[in-house]
């Protein structure tokens, strides 16, 4: 997420030869062949070799990023291979929101996107729990679902989220362009005529991507709904009804029999903190979720935003800790 080098490299006949080498939705969810726009997106199901298997992973991207752009969950890696070994499929799609297509999208349409695919593939492969593995933005997709979701049956299939870099937007424009800049910015999204109108393109924080108002107060703005892990929510700089106001994993009571996983990068060069402002503030996240999951547990790693220079000693480690 946050402006990937790899898409910015990347162009559309790329993404068609990713996709021609994948299925597409409509492959997989058998209700969604209604001319829905979404059937033409790509989706891979792998792991397992089974046709039946009991558990699997969904791994939900990013800003900026798709199926392809992670390579710690690509076909050949060791993630991919351990699902293998261990009988669980690993499912990598697209989301209407992936690549640039963020800006125009909220986390209410990645919160149904990803039910689709759970039921689709609950129903297709037999599979009765799930792991919901989110990368960057993906986690506050994945904890919106959690928080907004009245789907019983849904809540019943997930076991485990996995929240690798779940970082704050809004602190990272904070830093990037500085806390002023990005104050006048919100403001501004908030004075449009309609959240749906799309921000100037040169505005701080949209780095080049057509966003709405709306998107944009929630990556940018205060207690937006992509402001999950905010620096300030937990560390006592606010006071403390604004920071019981702000903390949304508190509200996470379908959490309950769910086993929560973060997965933290110390060098992520999207968080503007020290190592140990790092891990103390993940510890303190960790304790918000242990007070509303089933279990709660951090695995630290000497790595950046999406684990591509993790090192090899580190992979084995951050494989058993998904699964």
């Amino acid at each position: 997420g946050r402006g990937r080098e790899w898409i910015r490299r990347d162009d559309e006949a790329t993404r068609k030869s990713a996709r021609a080498a994948m299925q597409t939705w409509g492959d997989v969810v058998a209700d969604m062949d209604d001319g829905d726009a979404r059937t033409g997106y790509a989706i891979d199901v792998g792991g397992s070799t089974e046709a039946r298997c009991v558990r699997a992973v969904v791994v939900v991207p990013g800003l900026t990023d798709g199926p392809e752009s992670l390579a710690y969950v690509a076909a050949t890696s060791a993630l991919a291979e351990a699902c293998r070994a261990r009988g669980v499929k690993l499912v990598r799609f697209e989301l209407t929101s992936s690549y640039e297509r963020y800006g125009t999208v909220d986390l209410d349409s990645d919160a149904e996107e990803i039910t689709l695919i759970v039921r689709a593939v609950a129903e297709k492969f037999g599979v009765e729990k799930f792991t919901l593995l989110g990368h960057s933005t993906g986690c506050q997709s994945i904890c919106h679902l959690m928080r907004t979701t009245k789907d019983a049956g849904l809540i019943d299939k997930i076991e485990r989220i996995v929240l690798q870099a779940g970082v704050s937007d809004r602190d990272w424009y904070d830093h990037d362009n500085g806390v002023e800049v990005m104050r006048e910015a919100v403001q501004l999204a908030e004075s449009m005529a309609s959240p749906t109108d799309l921000m100037p393109s040169d505005t701080p924080g949209t780095y080049g991507v057509p966003t709405t108002a709306r998107r944009f107060m929630s990556l940018a703005g205060r207690n937006g709904d992509d402001d999950w892990f905010s620096l300030d929510i937990f560390d006592g700089s606010s006071s403390s009804d604004a920071a019981a106001m702000n903390n949304k994993i508190a509200t996470l009571t379908t959490c309950a029999n769910v086993d929560v996983r973060l997965v933290v990068s110390t060098q992520d060069e999207y968080v503007p903190y020290d190592d140990n402002t790092i891990r103390a503030h993940n510890e303190r996240i960790r304790a918000a979720f242990d007070a509303v999951a089933k279990s709660a547990a951090t695995h630290y790693v000497a790595a950046n935003h999406d684990l591509s220079d993790m090192k090899d000693d580190d992979v084995a480690g951050v494989v058993d800790f998904i699964l």
